[in-house]
C-alpha cells in the first residue's frame, strides 16, 4: 500500500481576532486602554496584540472606525434640514457610548475608512440637494467640530468642585451678572450639552440655508 502523502501541519491557531481586541479596548475605555490593559482584559500577554495592531495608534483608529459602524447614522439622502441635526445627535450619541472616544477622536493623526465612507456618503446627499462640494464638506466638518467641542465642554462643566456644586455652578457665578448676559443666559438649554448642541446647530442650519440658497 503506497504510502498516503504527508499532511502539513497547521501552524498555531488563533488565539484571538482583531474584533475581539477592538471590542475590549472600547470595554476597557479608550482613555485607560493601553496595550497592557487590553491584554489583561483578555487573558493573553500584551506582546501577543502586536500581531494584530503595530501599536496603540493603530489599535485606537480600529477602536474609531468600530464605534463609526456600529452607530445608526441618517440617510444621506434625507433632506439637509432633518438631515445634520440628526448627525449631529448620533455624534452625540456615539461619544456617550464610547467613553475617551471624543479624546481620541481629537487627537487621531488619521481617519478610518469606515469615517471618511461616511462622509463621503452626506457629502453627497449634500450636494444632490443643492450645496456645492465645498460647503458640503465645510457643514460635515462644522456639525463635527461643533459636537465634539461642545461635549467635551459639557462633560467638563459636570466636574464635581470641592464644597459641593459644579463646575457649571461656578460658571453661573462668573457669567450670570446683571444686564444682557443674564438675560441670555437665563435661559436653561443654554447650560445643558444636548440642549445647548441643539441651540447651536440651529445656529448653522439657519447659516446654510442663507448659502444654499
Amino acid at each position: 500500500m503506497a504510502d498516503e502523502p504527508s499532511r502539513k501541519k497547521s501552524g498555531r491557531p488563533r488565539v484571538l481576532h482583531e474584533h475581539d481586541i477592538v471590542a475590549a479596548a472600547l470595554a476597557e475605555g479608550l482613555l485607560d486602554a493601553t496595550m497592557p490593559a487590553v491584554a489583561r482584559r483578555l487573558g493573553v500577554s500584551h506582546s501577543a496584540l502586536y500581531r494584530y495592531y503595530a501599536d496603540r495608534s493603530t489599535l485606537m483608529l480600529a477602536c474609531i472606525g468600530q464605534a463609526v459602524a456600529s452607530m445608526p447614522w441618517p440617510a444621506p439622502e434625507e433632506p439637509w434640514r432633518t438631515m445634520l441635526p440628526q448627525l449631529a445627535g448620533t455624534t452625540w450619541d456615539m461619544l456617550e457610548r464610547y467613553p475617551g472616544l471624543t479624546e481620541t477622536m481629537l487627537t487621531a493623526t488619521r481617519s478610518p475608512e469606515e469615517m471618511t465612507a461616511l462622509a463621503e456618503k452626506f457629502v453627497g446627499g449634500l450636494v444632490a440637494q443643492g450645496f456645492t462640494p465645498r460647503d458640503a464638506i465645510l457643514a460635515i466638518e462644522l456639525i463635527g467640530d461643533l459636537t465634539l467641542t461642545t461635549f467635551t465642554a459639557a462633560q467638563r462643566l459636570d466636574v464635581p468642585v470641592d464644597g459641593g456644586g459644579t463646575i457649571r455652578d461656578l460658571a453661573r457665578e462668573d457669567w450670570v451678572r446683571p444686564g444682557v448676559l443674564s438675560d441670555a443666559l437665563s435661559d436653561e438649554t443654554l447650560w445643558h450639552g444636548r440642549a445647548r448642541l441643539d441651540n447651536k446647530v440651529g445656529l448653522l442650519i439657519d447659516g446654510f440655508a442663507q448659502r444654499v440658497s
